[in-house]
């Protein structure tokens, strides 16, 4: 898939921006604080449903308005058909979400997510392997979502199943009214793993290939927690730390809870890798996604990449570029100038991100 003409409105510093992308590669371009990072942001959201800078959207709408508008015209892998994506958010409280997808109207952020899949890569991008476990499981759920169909709606039912248990042990509720809950709780969080761990599978040796390109010297070794302790139901679990539970207030054990460790040389790839070999490992970890994708579904991804050169030397960027030219992506990528050092084969776009904003009136 790819993005042919792409609209945003009151972005942080973008007033009004309205360009037709190249299918292949694109270079913005401009000073800092131009709005390059801010038009990444935007692909992001209609693709992912946040911005990869922050949580609250509410920092997105450019000051001094009242709302952010994103819209989109994407190109089926498969097809000649478009559809038509768009997203507003307001300041007001009273103004809810709304989302349009070939002139339906909507209230779901899932409805963009499933018609653009987007990865991302920037210099905030190591915190993947050096932040949260819910990144990590994030990670996992992103390829999961675009390979096995069901997971969707088994993850909305194990949030609302997990939401009521939570209740239930915030109110001290009794015994048995929490453990009517487990059995259901217990076989959706098994399933779920399941699909992960059947996943992980076919992603280890991609990834283990790219890893050998990307980072040669090193070894790395990568473990699914899959959320409660190894040899052991989940259902006896949560049986077993029922008390722990109500004393917490939330349910510490399930699917909600898992991790991927990843070591490098068997010591943790946090404590190994400087900045610049962690930020090529992430991109190695994205890129064997894409790879993975396509293989699968025959539909490709886009790829967002804000400040290429940020902590990777020349050799690095040609190994990014290279796989990136190998995956048939569509690819924005951001630089304060146009003079980088891209590979002569690469059909690339370069946009002025100065001149491509219309100025405020």
């Amino acid at each position: 898939m790819h993005i042919t003409r792409l609209i945003v409105q009151n972005c942080r510093n973008i007033s009004y921006l309205d360009i037709k992308p190249s299918s292949n590669f694109n270079l913005i371009y401009g000073p800092n604080g131009s709005g390059k990072t801010s038009l990444l942001e935007s692909i992001s959201y209609l693709g992912l449903g946040r911005s990869f800078r922050t949580t609250k959207y509410v920092s997105l709408i450019k000051r001094g308005t009242e709302s952010i508008t994103i819209s989109a015209k994407v190109k089926s892998d498969k097809s000649e058909f478009e559809d038509t994506l768009g997203i507003s958010r307001f300041k007001s409280r009273n103004k809810g979400l709304q989302v349009s997808v070939n002139s339906e109207r909507s209230s779901r952020l899932l409805d963009l997510v499933d018609r653009i899949s987007v990865q991302v890569i920037h210099p905030q991008g190591i915190d993947l392997i050096l932040g949260s476990p819910e990144l990590r499981r994030s990670y996992i759920d992103w390829g999961i979502y675009y390979m096995y169909p069901e997971f969707k709606m088994l993850w909305m039912n194990y949030k609302k199943l997990l939401s009521q248990r939570n209740f239930l042990l915030k109110k001290n509720a009794s015994v048995e009214e929490i453990q009517l809950w487990d059995d259901a709780l217990s076989n959706i969080s098994e399933n779920i793993t399941s699909i992960r761990e059947e996943y992980l599978q076919k992603l280890y040796p991609i990834l283990r290939e790219k890893l050998q390109q990307f980072l040669p010297d090193f070894e790395f070794d990568f473990n699914f927690q899959k959320g409660w302790e190894n040899g052991l139901q989940l259902r006896s679990a949560l049986d077993l730390n029922l008390e722990k539970d109500r004393v917490l207030g939330y349910t510490f054990y399930g699917c909600h809870r898992a991790d991927l460790r990843v070591k490098c040389n068997g010591f943790l790839a946090s404590d190994t890798l400087s900045r610049g070999q962690l930020k090529l490992l992430v991109c190695a970890m994205r890129l064997s996604q894409s790879h993975l994708l396509r293989q699968q579904s025959g539909k490709n991804c886009i790829f967002l990449i804000d400040d290429l050169n940020s902590e990777l030397d020349p050799h690095s960027r040609h190994l990014l570029l290279d796989d990136l030219i190998d995956c048939k992506c569509q690819v924005f990528l951001t630089n304060i100038s146009e003079q980088i050092d891209i590979p002569d084969r690469i059909d690339c776009k370069y946009i002025n991100i100065s001149t491509s904003i219309t100025p405020d009136s």
